[in-house]
Parts: structure tokens; sequence; C-alpha cells
């Protein structure tokens, strides 16, 4: 477990940061189980680490034979309105930008005439820090230039990335990798793993003005879809009936994207309290599933047992027939048997529920009776009188609760109606043993997000036929057929 830390992704393509080779994907269980295996879309798990083109954290490097998409995420910089996510997180930026330069600056001025520096020294380190901070403004101002990017395998073939026919691309690649099952008979396990509804909001002109909520409503239809054509083409190639197809998303709605213009296109969380990036609060982190394996999971059946997205590991690994590791701790349980019938329980019987790498909440479902308990021990320092945070909320100033908070989930799934965790003393003493238990079995690992590591090297950054800064190319393969 790494410390607490402001930044949780990574937010440029030349960065070292991303997912270690040393962990072991579902991808990579697939490729032991002999299953070709296809990434398509958003990968966010890093790229190059150490030179130009390494590729050391590339879908390929994982277990993955394919990989079309983009190696970060889609960002609101990539549309042509104008917007940046700078100015979402600071809203203020360009101000708190001039006046952190007018300060120190002012600073060294001052420490000049008190004799304490010399006029070259003070000169030259204003110079240095306004070339610096101006350079920190620069690079964050032009993330499409530096992020826009779609590859195919090892090839960078778009740039910046046509957002609006992205969706189509990714269905045609979709089913060209479906198609390529089909004509070589190997078991394949394919990750659609969509750019929408993700800012920028660029749904296609036939998909405009479809819905009442705007941009996010048109991109949802898209996404409807795009997913359908997929579950077309596994019928279509005679897949249907022995596939499982899972159908998630990450998160909850963001409840503080806004675009240029002060519009909300994050989505919506309906009855539950709280958004992305909020830590423990259900309307973040509970998200709906869909699954379909027509002979092994009733049709028509639904459940309400609390899952999780790390049980999707152990899941595929008994649907493929391969062993989990033995020589990790695995957080995640075999769906199956809840899904199919054979129990009505779910595995989890506590699940830790992190904010960066702060617990910020256990969920208790007993094995026994209905009644599901959440015990919240932060909660996000939202803005006064609101349930939302200035752009994100940020784990490390996450409020403390103290007496901490008791939610009863079945009835109160909107957790408007805390307990006191001591007028429950069993419940309460079962949580705290539990999360002692589980940060005893937490180990260290390097930390991926620090500064340094998500800090942008000029070394790593691609660019389209090396023609620097006109960093400009179309992928011929859907040039005017899309």
């Amino acid at each position: 477990m790494a410390p607490s830390t402001f930044i949780r992704v990574s937010i440029f393509n030349a960065s070292p940061s991303g997912l270690p080779t040393s962990e072991i994907t579902f991808a990579k269980l697939a490729k032991q189980a002999g299953y070709k295996t296809g990434l398509i879309g958003k990968w966010h798990q890093g790229w190059s680490r150490d030179s130009f083109n390494d590729f050391h954290h590339h879908p390929r490097n994982h277990g993955f034979d394919y990989f079309y998409g983009i190696p970060l995420t889609n960002l609101k910089d990539f549309g042509d309105d104008g917007d940046r996510v700078l100015f979402s997180f600071l809203s203020h930026a360009l101000q708190r930008f001039v006046t952190v330069v007018l300060v120190i600056s002012i600073s060294i001025i001052c420490l000049y005439r008190a004799g304490y520096i010399g006029i070259v020294p003070c000169s030259l380190s204003i110079f240095i820090l306004v070339i610096m901070m101006g350079s920190v403004y620069l690079i964050m101002d032009n993330l499409k230039v530096l992020n826009s990017t779609i590859y195919r395998n090892f090839d960078l073939v778009e740039q910046p990335i046509d957002l609006e026919t992205q969706m189509a691309k990714e269905v045609a690649e979709g089913q060209e990798f479906l198609q390529a099952r089909r004509d070589d008979q190997e078991p394949f396990l394919l990750v659609m793993s969509w750019v929408h509804v993700h800012v920028f909001l660029a749904p296609r002109q036939r998909f405009l003005g479809k819905t009442k909520h705007g941009k996010y409503g048109d991109s949802v239809e898209e996404l409807d879809w795009a997913v359908g054509e997929m579950l077309n083409s596994l019928q279509q190639l005679g897949f249907a009936d022995n596939t499982l197809v899972y159908f998630s998303s990450d998160n909850g709605g963001h409840l503080e994207e806004r675009n240029i213009r002060g519009e909300l296109e994050g989505g919506y969380n309906g009855i539950y309290k709280g958004g992305k990036g909020h830590g423990a609060v259900d309307g973040g982190i509970r998200v709906p599933t869909i699954i379909k394996w027509p002979g092994r999971i009733p049709a028509g059946s639904s459940f309400s047992e609390p899952t999780s997205q790390m049980d999707v590991f152990p899941t595929l690994a008994n649907a493929m027939g391969v062993q989990v590791p033995s020589d990790r701790r695995i957080d995640g349980h075999d769906m199956l048997p809840l899904l199919s019938g054979q129990t009505s329980v779910s595995s989890h019987e506590f699940m830790l529920h992190y904010c960066g790498s702060d617990v910020h909440a256990v969920r208790y479902r007993p094995r026994g009776g209905t009644i599901v308990w959440k015990l919240t021990l932060k909660e996000p320092n939202y803005l006064p009188g609101r349930q939302v945070c200035e752009f994100i909320c940020n784990c490390a100033h996450a409020i403390t609760l103290d007496p901490l908070g008791l939610y009863d989930m079945t009835s109160d799934p909107g957790e408007k109606r805390p307990m006191n965790a001591t007028d429950h003393p069993e419940v309460y003493k079962k949580i705290m043993h539990a999360l002692e238990e589980h940060l005893q079995h937490v180990d260290p690992v390097p930390n991926q997000y620090t500064f340094r590591n998500v800090m942008w090297r000029p070394w790593l950054q691609m660019c389209c036929n090396n023609n620097y800064p006109s960093c400009t190319c179309q992928d011929k393969k859907f040039k005017g057929k899309i």
C-alpha cells in the first residue's frame, strides 16, 4: 500500500507511471488458458517508462494480443471549445498562477534589498521562476497536443483523436476481432473499454438531440448502440450461446463535471449520496452491472448482494478453467456461485472501501439475514451546505468522523440516517476486527502517483511523423469509411 497522494491517475502519456509488469491481469490468465485476447478503447495504465517507445506498460506486456485505443483517457481538453481540465480543477488557475509568481518574485526582491542575495542571483532567480512556472502552465494548457492519441498495437495511427467517430471505430475494431476468432476458431477474451461517456462528450451527429439530457444523454444513447452492435455480432458469428458478457461501469456519476458553459455533464446518481472520487459514499462506488452467460446464468435473474469489480478476476479465472495466483492475496471472489443460484449470499462478508490508500468505510454482509451494514470512517470535505467538492474530492482532505457513522444500507441506501456505531456493539466489533485484520495483510508498494512519477517527460512524448509541434495524422484504415 502506497502513502496517500493528491494525484490518483496518470495525467500524461509521457510519464513513467503505470501498472507494474509483475501484476497478473486477467488477460495474462486468459493467455495461460490458450485464449486470444484483445483490448479496444481506453487503457490508462501507463505507456513507456524509461525511454521513448520502450512500451514498458503497454497492454501487449499485460496479456493482450491486440490493442486499439487511447493510451491515456478522454479529456475535456480534446474538444475544440477551449475547455481545459486545468481550469476545471482550479477555477481561478490563471489568477492563482500569477499570484504565486508575484509573491515569490516580491520575496526574492525583498531578500535582495535586505542584502541576503546579490543583484545577479536575484534577477536570475526571478527569471528561472517565471520560466519554470510558465512551462508548467504551458504544458497543462496543451493536453490535447500531448495526450490526444490513438494507437494500434505499437503504432501511433491518429493524432489528435476524432472523438465524433471514435465509438464507431471501436465497434469496427471489436467486430473485426470477433470475425478473426470466427475464422481461427480460437477462444477469446475481448475487453471493450468504451470512450463514452467520459468527457469530452462528442456523440455522432445521428445521436445529437436524441435525449432530453444534452450531450451526456446523447452519448449514453450512442454507447447503447455500440453495445448492441457488439451483442449482435456475437449472435451473428455464433458466439452468443457460449460467451460470458459482463457490462458495468468503473464509478458512479461525476457530480462536479461541467462543460465550459457551466452545464452538468457528469451523470446522475439518483438516491445515492455523493459521486465519482468521493471515497466510500455509494453514489461514487455503487454501479449497475449486467451479466449474460446462457446455460450458466439464469435469464432474467437479479440480485442486490454486494460484489466488487475485483471479483471479475477470479470469476473469469473460474470461467476459463485456470487457477488464480497463489503467491499473492486476492481480494476478489468468484461470482459464479452467486450468479448461477448456487448461493444467495455474497462471498464478501466484509468489503473495504478505499479513497486513494486510506480506508474510508467497511461494508459488512452478515452470513444470515438480509441487512447490509456500512461503517463510515471518513467522508469528503464537501463545499458548505452541499454534497459536492470544487472539482473532485481530495482523499487527503477527507474528514475523519467522530463519532463514526453506521448505516443500514438495506433500509437506508441513500445514507441519510447515520446511527451511532456504539448502538450496535456486535456489528461495530466485527467490522473493526475485520479492518484490523485487513490492514495487517496490506504490504507497501511503490507509489505510482508521486509528483515525480506523473510529471511530464519530454523524452517520452509521442508525436505523429515526429513532426513537432504539428503532430497530426489520420488512421488510414478508417479514412473515408466511418
